[in-house]
């Protein structure tokens, strides 16, 4: 095993450990995914941005008017 690992670059700790992990079954288990629900996002119909970076965002027209009127637009 020395004559090997010397010959190909890799340290006799280094395959030591890989044989023995071959040898006594020690593979990881295998990964399980688990499915994760985030809450609903809000849906936004318009998304306005004014000149000053102010973001008004509404999820019909009359919202959105009414946004602007309050606003001063």
């Amino acid at each position: 095993m020395a004559q090997f690992g010397q010959r190909e670059g890799i340290k006799t700790t280094t395959l030591a450990k890989w044989v023995y992990l071959h040898d006594h079954g020690g593979r990881r288990a295998a990964v399980r995914f688990a499915e994760v629900k985030l809450p609903a996002a809000p849906r936004w119909a318009f998304e306005l941005t004014l000149p000053k970076g102010l973001v008004v965002r509404a999820a019909d027209a009359t919202a959105l008017a009414a946004l602007l009127n309050v606003a001063g637009r």
